[in-house]
């Protein structure tokens, strides 16, 4: 995207090159980012260009910069800004740059919110979905894993469409927004999903993810066409090679989200009412007119996992070992 400009303006050099750093190192950032450590500098810049976000120490603000051609300013806070500037926007400083980036990303939607910033169309993107119609086979580990192996090597984006997902607890934390959200402002204005979805995705390992719902009414109440829609409007914007899925039987229509997913990893166990769940599935997948989504499954023989049930971080570590290098070997074979 990259068509508007952040200027930041902070007399620490540190500060203001570290947070420009930060954003540079962001893909698919909806703007371009200039720093600022000298006003008249700043001064000088304005009288050729203009600037969509001024992201300014409070205690630097000052009125000239009203009728400067700049869209909104918004003021770095300490905890205490001047009572003439009250009415500005403003976010702590002193927070991660992750937090800051997320809630500047609300304010330029909000500047931009009338405006198409939808980005050409991509053809190449692989939406590859992990479903399984037999519960408790690791789905969530493999799943994980699996878009983290991607990441290492194509942006990826993992979408988690299960009932209960425990997101909050697996990686501890809470989220400002989710997947319900995400839909929700979809609806709302499609033609900027690209920066709120950057406003709401987080990240492990370079592995992009959007925090799951909370309430699994959602998946029912919401007609799968829509989320069908989303996906592939997500796809459209061109800012990820590869989507995950990671997708429940709870979902109204799960067959309408497997059509549009070019491969499908299955994972199984080696029992035998495992196998016959399969075969119930795949038999019908045949009676329902859905064969062409058989020729997509590849499945994934689950290995044992020495899992410690006390280890709260058991997911975060799968990527370098033996399971990591199992989930490479099975994108080798699907390659």
């Amino acid at each position: 995207m990259g068509g508007g400009v952040l200027a930041i303006y902070d007399l620490e050099s540190g500060y203001a090159d570290s947070l420009m750093q930060y954003i540079h190192q962001k893909q698919n950032m909806p703007f371009k980012t200039i720093a600022f450590t000298n006003k008249n500098a700043l001064y000088e810049y304005l009288k050729e260009h203009h600037i969509d976000i001024l992201l300014i120490t409070a205690n630097d603000m000052e009125k000239d910069l009203e009728d400067e051609d700049i869209e909104k300013i918004i003021l770095l806070s300490n905890g205490q800004i001047f009572s003439e500037y009250l009415g500005y926007a403003s976010v702590y400083k002193y927070q991660s740059s992750e937090k800051i980036i997320r809630e500047v990303l609300e304010y330029f939607l909000e500047v931009h919110n009338s405006k198409n910033v939808l980005p050409n169309i991509s053809k190449g993107v692989e939406i590859v979905a992990v479903f399984s119609p037999v519960k408790r086979v690791g789905q969530t580990i493999f799943s994980l894993t699996l878009g983290q192996v991607l990441a290492n090597d194509s942006t990826t984006l993992y979408i988690n469409m299960e009932e209960f997902s425990a997101f909050d607890k697996i990686f501890h934390q809470s989220y400002e927004g989710d997947l319900s959200d995400l839909m929700y402002f979809y609806k709302q204005s499609p033609d900027t999903l690209p920066i709120k979805l950057k406003a709401i995705v987080n990240t492990i390992h370079q592995l992009d993810y959007i925090p799951p719902l909370v309430y699994s009414k959602d998946l029912r109440n919401i007609d799968t066409g829509r989320w069908v829609e989303l996906i592939e409007s997500i796809a459209a914007t061109g800012m990820y090679e590869k989507i995950v899925i990671d997708i429940s039987s709870v979902v109204a229509d799960v067959l309408a989200v497997l059509d549009i997913c070019n491969k499908v990893y299955m994972p199984i166990i080696d029992n035998i009412f495992c196998l016959m769940k399969i075969s119930a599935f795949e038999e019908y997948l045949l009676k329902s007119e859905n064969s062409a989504i058989i020729d997509k499954i590849i499945k994934v023989k689950m290995p044992v996992l020495d899992m410690d049930i006390e280890d709260e971080n058991f997911l975060d570590r799968q990527l370098w070992n033996e399971f990591g290098d199992y989930v490479r070997s099975v994108l080798r074979e699907a390659a």
